[in-house]
């Protein structure tokens, strides 16, 4: 992918049983986005030897591996650690939610499409946020997904 001038964006969802170290570092290694949740951000760094109870820390610890490690903490928006240790963050927009469910392959969906879309990182991030925000509004993954129209630029 990366010869072919790609970017390779990995969801650690759900984490893999028996999945060893090794391969976890090989796949990081080989990944420029890493994308994971509080609790797989922490179960990943666990897996690679650094149990820690922060997400933070574990993201930060992730994106030591050479990629940019996002975060995705629900109310709390998407926290994004890069390898040279700068992070930030893109704030969720306050709403009322009726059903998480399917707002993380939203979130990914919709960064990676932003990404392809040569979107700046940044606008890509906010963007997939607020996609995953709006995906809580109704109940069921595919019905709650927002449609283009609905993200703005």
């Amino acid at each position: 992918m990366r010869a072919a001038g790609g970017c390779v964006i990995w969801n650690f969802a759900p984490p893999p049983p028996a999945f060893a170290a090794r391969d976890l570092s090989d796949l990081l290694g080989a990944t420029d986005i890493f994308v994971v949740n509080e609790h797989e951000a922490l179960a990943a760094a666990t897996l690679l030897g650094c149990a820690i109870d922060d997400f933070r820390k574990a993201g930060s610890h992730l994106s030591g591996s050479g990629c940019l490690c996002v975060v995705t903490a629900g109310a709390q928006g998407a926290f994004v650690f890069h390898p040279d240790g700068q992070s930030e963050r893109a704030e969720a927009e306050p709403i009322r939610p009726v059903d998480t469910t399917g707002a993380g392959d939203t979130f990914v969906g919709v960064l990676a499409n932003g990404l392809d879309e040569a979107m700046p990182f940044t606008s890509a991030l906010q963007r997939a946020v607020r996609a995953a925000s709006l995906a809580c509004l109704a109940h069921g993954a595919q019905a709650g997904m927002p449609m283009r129209e609905q993200l703005g630029r």
